[in-house]
């Protein structure tokens, strides 16, 4: 009865469910928060790719996730302190290493500063957001405006690999305090009209000054992709596809 009540499933029916059964152990753990209001719509990326990429549906068909909510030391204005923050990080690493996590994504760009201190709180493996993103744009020389925390800007984080792959970064200061408005105004849960037209001043500026690409580094500006015309890599679907990818290489 059996074997014939499995015959009537597609392929796609038959390899996700398989891919179900096999995975059903393993536990992701996520370390969000940062900031609060981008871990749902992380959490929205990573089912949305569960569904593209082994057609999960039913609910019993997603992945274990343990997704711990870290409120951090962070302020889009001004400077991280990075024993505070590291001691921050730490609670949130050990409570999904206690959790029997079986690898940890942590949806922050900023905080990825901090990635070697991180790795050293804990056997489990972390996936890293920065080599993520810059292996999914790829090599093709194009001008691309870089839109992060000041942090993430100022500490490098993102420049170098992206001059390696032959991109001309285009960045001003005049843009970086737009950017650092409008991150602030996310965490002050601004009307979205508002914070959609702060966006869209800011991609005026990137259109009329050459650039044609946009490098999202910050989780917080996670709709910022749904009203551009120019190409968008968001750090944070980047990211929310290679956890569901790191998912079903599993073993």
């Amino acid at each position: 009865m059996k074997k014939r009540y499995l015959m009537i499933y597609n392929g796609q029916e038959i390899r996700r469910r398989f891919i179900m059964l096999s995975n059903k152990f393993c536990r992701i753990g996520i370390l969000a928060g940062m900031g609060p209001r981008s871990t749902a719509p992380f959490i929205e990326s990573v089912l949305d790719e569960c569904e593209r990429q082994y057609g999960a549906k039913n609910d019993i068909d997603f992945p274990h996730m343990i997704i711990y909510s870290l409120p951090t030391p962070f302020h889009p204005k001004e400077p991280i302190i990075k024993e505070d923050m590291v001691k921050t990080l730490q609670i949130g690493i050990q409570s999904l290493t206690e959790a029997n996590c079986d690898f940890i994504a942590v949806p922050c760009n900023v905080v990825h500063q901090f990635y070697e201190d991180m790795t050293k709180m804990t056997n489990v493996p972390i996936l890293n957001i920065i080599q993520e993103t810059i292996n999914a744009i790829g090599v093709q020389s194009s001008k691309v405006g870089l839109i992060g925390t000041r942090s993430t800007v100022e500490n490098q984080l993102y420049q170098p690999y992206l001059h390696n792959n032959n991109k001309d970064i285009y960045w001003t200061e005049r843009i970086q305090s737009q950017v650092d408005q409008l991150i602030y105004d996310v965490k002050q849960n601004r009307e979205m009209e508002e914070l959609i037209q702060q966006w869209k001043n800011i991609e005026m500026d990137l259109a009329e000054n050459g650039v044609t690409d946009v490098v999202c580094v910050c989780t917080d500006l996670y709709f910022c992709g749904s009203y551009t015309s120019l190409n968008f890599f968001d750090s944070s679907k980047i990211l929310a596809k290679s956890l569901v990818e790191r998912y079903l290489a599993f073993k």
